[in-house]
């Protein structure tokens, strides 16, 4: 009696923990139809990370822009932005932060994702996709990027290039 009741039980608690996993993975794949960007990188010190999307037709603008509040660490973080849905960049330019005390920032990937495509930018693929502006330059010492202020203005970003917007455009294809 008691082997039919653990047989019944196991049985059934398998068929729930599959249901639980078939939902799991719904609600997870209904997730990937917007493009996602991956930034795995080393902020020391608190801070915002912005991500401007360039849309067919239109000029680079806060409207077409997400961001993620940073709390600075000595460790990596993974921090993941979610354009909306719907939305097709032609291109990406990603802010460094608003934060003018933080001078440094470590960059180890950059990965950009749309449904079950992705472009990896890791072992410093990504240094070929993107190029920095005048607040952004490579200190081989500290191996990774010095921010600073230029005539009094802030705004460290890495822009997307030709090869960048190819990959998107030919690799990402929906």
């Amino acid at each position: 009696m008691k082997a039919k009741f653990l047989s019944f039980l196991t049985i059934s608690l398998t068929l729930i923990l599959g249901s639980c996993q078939n939902s799991f993975k719904t609600e997870t794949q209904k997730q990937k139809d917007n493009y996602s960007i991956e930034i795995e990188g080393l902020f020391q010190k608190n801070d915002k990370l912005e991500v401007y999307y360039l849309i067919e037709g239109k000029d680079w603008s806060n409207e077409n822009s997400i961001s993620q509040a940073i709390y600075g660490s000595n460790k990596m973080q993974k921090i993941v932005l979610d354009l909306p849905q719907d939305v097709t960049p032609k291109n990406l330019r990603i802010d460094l932060g608003v934060n003018p005390s933080q001078s440094y920032v470590t960059i180890k990937n950059i990965v950009i994702k749309f449904k079950d495509k992705s472009l990896d930018g890791g072992n410093e693929i990504f240094l070929d996709w993107f190029t920095p502006n005048e607040f952004v330059t490579w200190d081989m010492n500290y191996y990774g990027y010095k921010l600073s202020s230029v005539n009094g203005s802030y705004d460290p970003y890495l822009l997307g290039n030709d090869l960048l917007m190819d990959k998107m455009a030919n690799e990402l294809k929906q």
